[in-house]
């Protein structure tokens, strides 16, 4: 299972919705790893706003919780790495 790696990675949490389903599966991961595995998540949304994409507000409340409880939170700004490596590939193709 996901569960037996050391550090599990999520990233684009958010990209899109999840439903009631895909929230319960989230949920069950968090929890299931939670105080045992390290977990790192990657996502544009504040934890403020979770619940524009997580529709069961209490169930997004649990899984916050857990991800907080020992976390240590990286904020970053400015220009995706992206899209600047993809600019740099277009200036590079023109000369």
């Amino acid at each position: 299972t996901l569960l037996r790696a050391d550090l599990v990675i999520l990233d684009e949490i958010g990209f899109a919705p999840l439903d009631d389903t895909g929230t319960q599966l989230l949920f069950r991961l968090v929890a299931a790893g939670y105080e045992r595995r390290s977990l790192a998540i990657a996502s544009h949304w504040p934890f403020e706003q979770w619940g524009r994409f997580l529709p069961e507000h209490t169930t997004a409340a649990s899984i916050l919780d857990r991800l907080l409880h020992h976390a240590s939170i990286v904020v970053t700004s400015g220009e995706s790495y992206r899209m600047r490596h993809a600019d740099h590939k277009k200036g590079a193709a023109k000369n």
